[in-house]
């Protein structure tokens, strides 16, 4: 087993009501067990389980993300105790460097919290959806009204104190990517991480024989490009990056790590998208370390290389080693799991080979000297529908196993 970030939810409530959110309004209703705020005790825990797993990795950094819910709505003591007694473990472990990041939709950013965070050295990251218009959309409060006006200033504010502001952006195709990425322009931004909304093969919303997001992240793309003073966009940098063998693509979703607020160790919190408590593991930091969570069938698929156990279509596909099957929660089906291409299948393909062909006219003398071959969208599409790819990569155990804790996987 091998991460090296937890993101920690301290509270499992939030003053926002996002529509699109996995964590309350996709089905999954189990934060109403969990307590408002993590608790000392599981801090004291959480720490201490580091220190142990940092000492038998041989870790030499860990980050940890602070997350929720809205995180802001935890007292700021709490940021205070924990960073202070993470420093304790840094001094003990000598070589060690612990990075903190808040994770926040800045209705709350006021000029005391980013003290703190300058304070402390957490990172923030603000939750923003691009225009009011697409903003307010989702991006509502319990009453029904719009946040944008309220983190357009907390931005600002944090653009003023800390000279940077780093943005997580759900993409929104109802605005045009124009219109999204001059929103990110005006507020001045330094990063926006654009994420595709998650969805599975149970609820995705559009045409599965039309590729709308990728044709929205092509036009995306293409701006961004021919901006001389562009603001970084990691899903690109990593295709990019990718495609040129500099270094893999994007995040490895496995390398984080979810500590509830009452302690529950789990996977990654958006696969709470494919259902109620499908991210439950039944451990707790408390009785056990993070080593524990690879004995469950969910735990297995995750931390163990989910991208080795792609379907076999992905597994036949030319450009898999560069887009590695998309992230996991957008292959799940309740027919089949996992064992499915990306609901975003067509639309990586098609934003993949445009991104190449954008490096290849970077550099034609390179494209011709390593004789690299041009993408074909349509070639590969063409030939991922024609060809029955029926084989299921789960072991009969492992099914078995899923169906043990009522998920319905198969």
């Amino acid at each position: 087993m091998d991460f090296n970030s937890l993101a920690i939810k301290i509270a499992s409530r939030c003053n926002l009501n996002c529509s699109y959110c996995f964590m309350y309004n996709l089905g999954d209703t189990t934060y109403k067990s969990q307590p408002k705020f993590m608790s000392t005790e599981i801090v004291d825990n959480i720490i201490d389980k580091t220190k142990t797993y940092i000492q038998q990795y041989n870790k030499k950094e860990f980050f940890f993300l602070f997350h929720g819910g809205e995180p802001l709505l935890a007292p700021k003591e709490f940021y205070i105790d924990f960073v202070t007694k993470v420093k304790k473990i840094e001094d003990e472990l000598n070589d060690v460097v612990f990075s903190f990041d808040i994770q926040t939709n800045g209705v709350l950013l006021d000029k005391s919290w980013i003290h703190l965070f300058k304070e402390l050295n957490i990172s923030p990251s603000v939750s923003v959806d691009g225009t009011k218009k697409a903003h307010d959309m989702f991006r509502v409060d319990h009453k029904g009204n719009g946040s944008y006006d309220d983190v357009f200033k907390g931005v600002t504010l944090l653009n003023n104190e800390m000279n940077f502001a780093d943005i997580a952006c759900v993409i929104n195709i109802n605005d045009t990517p124009l219109e999204i990425y001059n929103s990110f322009k005006k507020m001045d931004v330094s990063y926006v991480n654009f994420l595709i909304p998650d969805y599975t093969h149970n609820n995705y919303p559009f045409n599965k024989d039309e590729t709308v997001m990728g044709d929205w992240l092509i036009e995306l793309f293409d701006i961004w490009t021919n901006d001389a003073n562009r603001f970084k966009i990691p899903m690109f940098l990593g295709l990019l990056n990718s495609l040129t063998m500099i270094n893999e693509s994007s995040t490895n979703e496995s390398t984080v790590l979810i500590i509830e607020t009452n302690g529950e160790i789990e996977a990654i919190d958006s696969l709470k998208a494919c259902g109620h408590g499908f991210t439950k593991t039944g451990f707790n930091i408390k009785e056990n370390t993070f080593q524990d969570i690879e004995e469950t069938s969910l735990g297995k698929l995750y931390f163990n290389n989910f991208t080795s156990k792609l379907c076999k279509q992905c597994q036949e596909c030319p450009i898999q080693e560069v887009c590695k099957g998309g992230r996991l929660v957008h292959r799940y089906s309740k027919e089949k799991g996992f064992n499915n291409p990306s609901v975003y299948c067509k639309d990586l393909i098609k934003l993949i080979a445009h991104i190449q062909k954008f490096f290849i006219s970077c550099f034609p003398d390179l494209h011709e000297k390593e004789n690299i071959e041009e993408i074909n969208p349509a070639d590969i599409i063409n030939y991922l529908s024609s060809t029955n790819f029926d084989t299921n990569f789960y072991h009969k155990k492992e099914l078995e196993s899923f169906s043990e804790k009522n998920i319905q996987l198969v």
